[in-house]
């Protein structure tokens, strides 16, 4: 990887509040889908755009909220399941959240406004070159969306996820660990778990400004280290090529490195030794009022503004007629007064640039993806876990759980939920304690993870159905596939989009397994190509969530 690589990316243009709520707006609503999907998505937009809210990246903050109450105001009241007595209560329940969404819009509004206003200021000319640039060059896949995504503005440092992994997984645990011990503070005060998340988002107002700086100051320390790492790699790999072909006399190189000239620290007056001033020049008094100007005295050393100094006249003669009477002489001497010293003035206040990571991948369609990161070792602990269903020939599942940092993905949390496993399927049960369990944790559902213990690695038709009532939430979902008994043992993949996923959705066979007549319906979503990234550096924590399941807070950590 060579430093350029390390070089941060700059997005386009802001965009402004119009163009954030058009591209809010633009999305299919299908209402062939069950009521309790939709109320899921809904979930997740919410529980995105606080992360986004707490990770200063107003604009995606702002789009994820406009959707969300644009789904919730415009269709979830007209879907065909709302009528049910089940879906009365859902939406009764979901609404409460509206007065909040509302109150979160209004503040973040002002602050995309000023920040699309600034830049309009002091870019509009660099604007009108990258349009005549634009004319003679296509722009590039990245380029062409890049003016349309909020969570990619002008503001943020931009970089590319899969060339500074170690920076990503690193800013992920410090970012984990202040939102954990932040919830941790909140539930110390009694705060009822409905009012837990209300209280969270509501309190990052109060101090948002210190926080965000807080938070870029220690994202900046991070990217400096690794550069400088970086760079340092990359100039011992340098080393044995010059060696090689530089002669090497015994003891010492032939190689002579540049003198450079050893730098002198600056002298500054308040640092040296105090020395008595000499007497220098001063400026005249101002008349007072009411004295005649040629009575005011003035220094001996001062000579008369209006008169000039004659030549041949007598020094002492002034001196007589215009010295100040003489103070009468001190018993000690007062110690000198030390010169004082000036203070620096205020700094201005450093504009806020925090990090953002840029997409991994792109959908058939052109939509980018972000990028997911996975622990290396969570595989093998799920394994572990379903070695009994595996024994018995029994399929098994798991919720793969985790939080977005700087535009990234990054699962933290392995969830067993209640399950009915069979030799073919696994089907969760009780699904309002699994997402219940994620919104008390701030936790996203990113895919999941499922056995084959009989059948080779593929996705199954009940596999495609169960996978796009995931990515229809959030396009980055994943599937994990084990075979431990086959080879290859597991495989991660995504529906396509299009034409797999839209093909799914409107698939109305209900039989468990069934042909369809589109192919190329899901593919492999392990980098490269996909947006999937595999770390060993990355903590995760397992949760059980099934009846009798006893639960450790330990973690485990994989480096």
């Amino acid at each position: 990887m060579a430093p350029s690589d390390l070089a941060p990316l700059n997005a386009t243009r802001p965009l402004n509040i119009n163009e954030i709520s058009k591209r809010a707006e633009a999305f299919s609503f299908n209402p062939d889908i069950p009521l309790t999907s939709w109320l899921r998505t809904a979930n997740t937009l919410n529980q995105e755009g606080r992360i986004y809210l707490q990770d200063g990246n107003f604009g995606q903050a702002y789009f994820l909220y406009f959707r969300y109450l644009h789904l919730l105001l415009n269709y979830l009241s007209s879907h065909p399941d709302a009528k049910s007595q089940e879906g009365k209560r859902a939406l009764n329940e979901i609404n409460k959240s509206i007065p909040d969404i509302v109150t979160n819009l209004e503040k973040i509004r002002p602050i995309i406004r000023r920040e699309y206003d600034e830049w309009s200021a002091s870019e509009a000319r660099r604007q009108q070159q990258q349009r005549r640039a634009d004319r003679i060059k296509s722009p590039s896949t990245y380029e062409e969306y890049t003016v349309q995504d909020p969570a990619l503005s002008s503001s943020n440092r931009i970089l590319d996820a899969g060339d500074n992994q170690d920076l990503a997984v690193e800013l992920a645990r410090n970012e984990i660990r202040r939102r954990d011990a932040n919830r941790k503070a909140t539930r110390r005060t009694n705060v009822p778990p409905g009012e837990e998340q209300t209280r969270r988002t509501a309190g990052f107002w109060d101090n948002w400004t210190d926080d965000l700086a807080n938070r870029q100051a220690e994202e900046e320390e991070l990217f400096r280290r690794q550069m400088e790492s970086t760079r340092r790699e990359l100039d011992r790999s340098d080393i044995p090529q010059k060696e090689s072909r530089l002669p090497v006399t015994q003891g010492h190189s032939s190689y002579r490195y540049p003198s450079i000239t050893k730098s002198q620290p600056i002298q500054y007056e308040a640092l040296q030794p105090y020395r008595k001033p000499s007497p220098s020049p001063q400026p005249p008094r101002p008349p007072k009022e009411g004295i005649a100007q040629e009575l005011e005295p003035r220094p001996s050393y001062m000579p008369d503004p209006l008169t000039p100094e004659l030549p041949g006249e007598d020094p002492i003669y002034r001196e007589r007629n215009f010295l100040l009477p003489t103070p009468p002489p001190k018993e000690h001497e007062d110690p000198p007064i030390p010169p004082k010293v000036l203070e620096d003035p205020p700094l201005p206040p450093k504009k806020q640039q925090r990090l953002t990571f840029k997409p991994a991948a792109y959908l058939e369609s052109g939509e980018p993806i972000r990028s997911i990161f996975l622990p290396s070792q969570l595989r093998r602990q799920f394994l572990s876990i379903a070695s009994e269903n595996t024994k018995r020939g029994l399929e098994m599942c798991g919720i793969l759980c985790g939080t977005a940092v700087n535009n990234a993905l990054f699962v933290r949390c392995l969830l067993i939920p209640e399950q009915n496993c069979t030799s073919d399927t696994c089907e969760t049960e009780n699904e309002g304690s699994m997402f219940e369990y994620c919104m008390n944790e701030d936790l996203l559902v990113l895919g999941w993870i499922h056995t084959h213990p009989t059948q080779t690695c593929f996705m199954s038709s009940r596999d495609l159905h169960t996978q796009a009532g995931y990515q229809v939430m959030l396009p980055e979902s994943i599937a994990i596939v084990c075979a431990p008994k086959f080879q290859p043992s597991y495989g991660i993949f995504r529906l396509t989009h299009p034409p797999g996923l839209d093909h799914i959705l409107n698939c109305k066979q209900s039989a468990t397994f069934h042909p369809h007549s589109v192919d190329n319906l899901y593919t492999k979503a392990q980098h490269p190509p996909g947006h999937v990234y595999e770390t060993d550096r990355l903590e995760f924590y397992v949760h059980d969530l099934r009846p009798g399941a006893r639960n450790n807070a330990v973690q485990h950590k994989n480096f």
